[in-house]
């Protein structure tokens, strides 16, 4: 399928050649550290060239200067401990306000949903009281063609009786006089005549009116099947797969949340490399959704990739002839990938993405689920099992994060004593009005 993109440019979006693999160093072997690659060198590192034009720094200094850094990073975590002190109180006060936040949420949707039945049941009503009305009308009308009927059948006798009387009275009456009752007995039999010719007709019950009814109705139907779906009736439980795991990246564990620590050397370079995992659910019928937790990181990339690619392709961002459908956020700009092919978004600042996939009508699409607006949608005949993808990378000052939100309802009962971080804590978005979703 032809995607009317622009086509990317060749200049490489990861780090350039920082990380070209040295020779393995053995314990007591470095002599000095290469701040560039993050990494000891041992002597013949050196005298091959590999890191020429590179920083360099003295072992013992390297360590000196990494041991004040995780001292600091120790005596932070320490004075935010302090800071925060018991955190029970404050995650009772937290539980508090979700469940106020709940309920009148909950109040406003019982207030909407009351208004929506409300003129249902007007419609419903106002239905019905036309079928009614159209029903007893056509009694009427039959009724009326049996009274018709009657009569003229009466009449019907008696000009018969005055028909087989005309030839006695032609030697007997006036002619002129004649003339003048045989035309009123011509006109009666005429209409007459026209009338019997006509009942079959007006036995056939006219349901124009009725067909037009049962059109009306079929079409509020089917405008409320595209209005009512949303996404979320269709929400999965994706986690990732701890299998496929990046040697730098951590991921929280019920498997739903990835992170990278802070990188010191991103400013040696354009940008960090993308750290990639992918979702240990795949799909191949059927319609799914699921919401993914971006405002903790900067630079971000979601979507999907066939599965018979993903099982022999390492997903990276250098790599990109794999089959792939991607919503990407890089320094800022948002942008839809496929292949070699991307377009910019207009949109940005997006907290929480949704992607909703229809493997039968191949369709994916991306929500910005704070505004219910469609950010980018894919029409695309997919071929094998698509699994989810997660891209996110390494930043200066704090670590990256990226959730996997928790859309399904858990009937299980637990105690506060439970929860150990909030990071842990489903975070359960859903969007107000997510349009066009039968596009």
């Amino acid at each position: 399928m032809h995607f009317p993109f622009r086509k990317r440019s060749s200049v490489p979006r990861s780090r350039g050649n920082s990380n070209v693999s040295c020779c393995p160093v053995v314990a007591g072997s470095a002599v000095l550290y290469c701040e560039t690659c993050d990494q000891p060198l041992s002597s013949r590192c050196v005298i091959n060239g590999t890191h020429r034009d590179h920083r360099l720094k003295d072992l013992k200094d390297a360590v000196h200067d990494q041991v004040e850094k995780v001292e600091k990073l120790s005596k932070d975590l320490t004075e935010k401990e302090k800071k925060f002190g018991n955190f029970i109180p404050k995650i009772d006060a937290a539980e508090r306000k979700l469940e106020e936040m709940c309920k009148q949420t909950e109040e406003l949707l019982q207030k909407e949903y009351s208004a929506l039945m409300a003129l249902i049941e007007h419609n419903q009503q106002q239905a019905f009281f036309i079928l009614n009305a159209q029903k007893e009308t056509i009694k009427r009308q039959l009724h009326q063609l049996l009274e018709d009927t009657h009569n003229y059948k009466t009449k019907s006798t008696a000009i018969i009786e005055d028909v087989k009387q005309l030839s006695s009275k032609e030697e007997s009456e006036n002619p002129a006089s004649l003339l003048g009752e045989i035309s009123a007995l011509e006109t009666s039999l005429y209409t007459m005549k026209e009338f019997y010719s006509s009942v079959d007709k007006k036995l056939e019950v006219d349901d124009t009116k009725l067909k037009a009814l049962e059109n009306s109705i079929k079409k509020i139907v089917e405008r409320n099947k595209e209005l009512l779906p949303r996404p979320w009736e269709f929400s999965e439980t994706i986690t990732l797969d701890e299998s496929k795991k990046p040697e730098n990246v951590q991921i929280s564990e019920d498997k739903t949340e990835m992170s990278v620590n802070p990188s010191s050397n991103i400013g040696l370079s354009s940008q960090s490399p993308w750290n990639s995992m992918q979702a240990s659910q795949t799909f191949d019928k059927g319609l799914h959704y699921w919401e993914v937790a971006v405002g903790d990181c900067e630079s971000w990339a979601v979507g999907v990739v066939e599965q018979s690619r993903a099982k022999r392709i390492q997903i990276q961002a250098k790599d990109e002839k794999m089959n792939s459908w991607i919503l990407e956020c890089d320094g800022g700009e948002l942008s839809v990938l496929h292949n070699n092919d991307f377009s910019r978004v207009k949109e940005s600042n997006i907290q929480t993405l949704g992607v909703f996939l229809d493997c039968d009508k191949g369709r994916l699409k991306f929500y910005n689920v704070n505004t219910g607006f469609v950010l980018h949608s894919f029409f695309v005949q997919f071929k094998g099992s698509m699994c989810p993808v997660f891209k996110i990378r390494a930043e200066t000052d704090k670590m990256a994060h990226l959730k996997i939100c928790n859309l399904i309802h858990i009937d299980e009962h637990y105690d506060n004593s439970d929860i150990s971080m909030p990071s842990e804590m489903s975070s359960e978005e859903n969007m107000e009005s997510a349009s066009d979703i039968s596009n």
